[in-house]
């Protein structure tokens, strides 16, 4: 398998995940913050497409974010920080962040999926130890280094979203494994 292989379907499987979680929620639930000092469900959505976008389109491949090609606008916000994912928010932001309508989330959460995996499908392993990205917190890493940080970060948060659905819904299905397992039957089904 390769590299980009194996981090798109990580990526695809924390996105297919994240849906499954925000599935029926309210937006009331969506907003649910357990202390004042907690993100809620919604503006870790928010935080994924915006992280995704940034890391991706900015720092990648220097090109504009999807979230300055009226995004911001359509969430109620400004594009005026294009470096506002969200990343180290006070309790006070936190509070005062109006979670946008779970169909806008979506939205802007698969069209920055859909452009990071055309970017991810053109890369082959090489790329991912020769290309370098500016790490915000100083210096430069490959793009190996770049997708392993937001792998780990997009499983952490995924596992706030769905623990944040429990506290509000109680246990999900126990059977339930990230997709992995159904993707692997469905293969396999396929193949005969």
């Amino acid at each position: 398998m390769a590299l980009s292989e194996f981090v798109q379907g990580c990526l695809d499987q924390h996105y297919h995940a994240m849906l499954r979680s925000i599935d029926g929620l309210s937006q009331e639930e969506l907003s649910w913050m357990p202390t004042p000092e907690c993100s809620s469900i919604g503006f870790l959505v928010w935080h994924y497409a915006r992280t995704l976008d940034r890391w991706v389109q900015f720092r990648a491949q220097g090109t504009p974010q999807l979230w300055e090609g009226g995004w911001a606008e359509r969430m109620g916000r400004s594009a005026g920080d294009p470096n506002d994912t969200g990343y180290g928010y006070t309790p006070q932001q936190l509070e005062e962040f109006v979670v946008p309508p779970v169909s806008i989330l979506v939205e802007y959460a698969e069209a920055v999926r859909a452009r990071a995996g055309v970017y991810i499908g053109s890369l082959d392993d090489d790329d991912f130890q020769n290309a370098t990205v500016v790490n915000p917190r100083g210096g430069t890493i490959d793009l190996a280094a770049m997708f392993q940080q937001l792998v780990w970060e997009f499983n952490q948060h995924g596992g706030q979203i769905a623990y944040l659905r429990g506290m509000q819904r109680g246990l999900e299905d126990a059977g339930y494994s990230g997709g992995v397992l159904e993707s692997l039957a469905a293969k396999e089904s396929q193949n005969g």
